[in-house]
């Protein structure tokens, strides 16, 4: 068990690919595992909300305790960055179009995709329908009801007594989850043979644009976003910054674990950086719980990538939501292998975008994942450098 559980993106992989050769061999034997990759995506669903209303409250919870002034500063820089890596990945999709030339036909989907309407956000913080909320009808809502919550706990003086019921149902819940991702080798076979069977090897082509266009993003997030304003604010040079943190680029890739890598991350600020410790002790903690710029070059991708797959148009008002949804899903990232297939399909939903693309994810998201972390480490670490600097600027004034 174990050893399944540490290999399991490995092993989702393998079972990515014996569902691509399996849809292209015997297509004809893909409807009889249908059922499989239906109800994975189905449960999925009903995971969504209690993972991300948990995981919310307890990261805006987190962040309240902080009493000193360097939360503000780091909450501003995390942002900042992640808005600025949205941006220039939207801009990297629209250029390369990884999804050109493919369609997805969802399986009962009408075409009917959310836009943002505020009014209807602040009307939905209480449902009327349960059971459309619960199943993620009014997911959005949910991520604001979360933020709320957990902000009005962290000034409440029983607030952590709150807290410590809603830990416990995250432990329950993640712990389900984790059970859960078990399956994800099977549901990735079966969903990925019924889509070669039915859309031929193209699928192959658009994998390895979409995989492409994601490290491509990753790689201008790190020299415009991280490079380049530790340059011109902080004064160290790209060869100096590299040089320092490339040592622990080599643990992101072979764990995959924000939260794996957190003490070489804290120990390359330190000692390479001199980072005083009460700067270093807010801002990598803080960032390793709330991720930032990988879950930016993530979403943006998958929001534009399935958009242009399924045929939804971007309008203004759509992609302010799918910003302003990545920035407050991106507290939730469960930490447990293939966490991450959890988020994206939450994000999706928010969108009002079928989840058949999912399946597909979850086999390539070992590669995507190696990605995704070593740039949110970075992000930790660049950070971690700016927020110090802006300290030191507020003393000398």
């Amino acid at each position: 068990m174990e050893f399944y559980k540490k290999h399991l993106s490995t092993i989702s992989l393998i079972g990515l690919l014996a569902g691509v050769l399996f849809g292209l061999f015997y297509p004809q034997g893909t409807e009889s595992i249908a059922f499989i990759g239906s109800y994975y995506v189905q449960f999925l669903k009903y995971m969504i909300v209690p993972v991300v209303f948990t995981s919310i409250v307890i990261a805006v919870y987190d962040s309240s305790q902080f009493k000193d002034k360097i939360i503000g500063k780091t909450l501003f820089v995390f942002v900042t960055m992640f808005v600025c890596t949205f941006l220039i990945s939207s801009l990297a999709v629209t250029l390369i179009d990884p999804a050109s030339g493919f369609r997805f036909e969802g399986e009962g989907w009408d075409g009917a995709t959310t836009e943002f309407n505020i009014l209807n956000m602040i009307t939905n913080l209480i449902p009327r329908d349960l059971g459309k909320f619960f199943s993620g009808g009014y997911l959005f809502s949910v991520i604001l009801l979360s933020v709320v919550i957990g902000f009005l706990c962290g000034r409440m003086k029983s607030g952590s007594n709150i807290i410590a019921y809603i830990q416990k149902a995250k432990t329950f819940f993640f712990k389900v989850l984790e059970y859960f991702m078990f399956v994800t080798p099977m549901a990735s076979f079966s969903l990925i043979s019924n889509t070669v069977a039915k859309y031929g090897s193209v699928l192959l082509g658009v994998g390895v644009r979409y995989i492409l266009t994601a490290y491509l993003s990753a790689l201008a997030a790190v020299i415009l976003v991280m490079i380049l304003p530790v340059l011109l604010i902080c004064k160290i040079s790209p060869v100096t910054f590299i040089k320092k943190v490339y040592k622990v680029w080599l643990i992101t890739v072979s764990t995959c674990s924000s939260g794996a890598t957190l003490p070489y991350t804290i120990k390359v600020c330190k000692e390479e950086f001199n980072i005083p410790e009460r700067v270093t002790d807010v801002v990598v903690p803080l960032g390793t719980t709330i991720h930032m710029c990988g879950g930016a070059v993530s979403f943006a991708l998958l929001g534009l990538f399935c958009s242009k797959m399924y045929g939804v148009e971007i309008t203004f008002a759509k992609y302010l939501l799918m910003l302003v949804s990545a920035t407050l899903i991106n507290m939730a990232a469960p930490g447990i292998p293939n966490g991450g297939v959890v988020i994206g399909a939450s994000y999706l939903q928010i969108l009002g975008i079928p989840l058949d693309f999912i399946g597909f994810y979850s086999g390539i998201y070992k590669l995507l994942d190696m990605c995704y972390t070593t740039l949110n480490v970075t992000d930790d670490i660049a950070s971690n450098v700016i927020v110090n600097r802006m300290c030191e600027r507020e003393k000398q004034a």
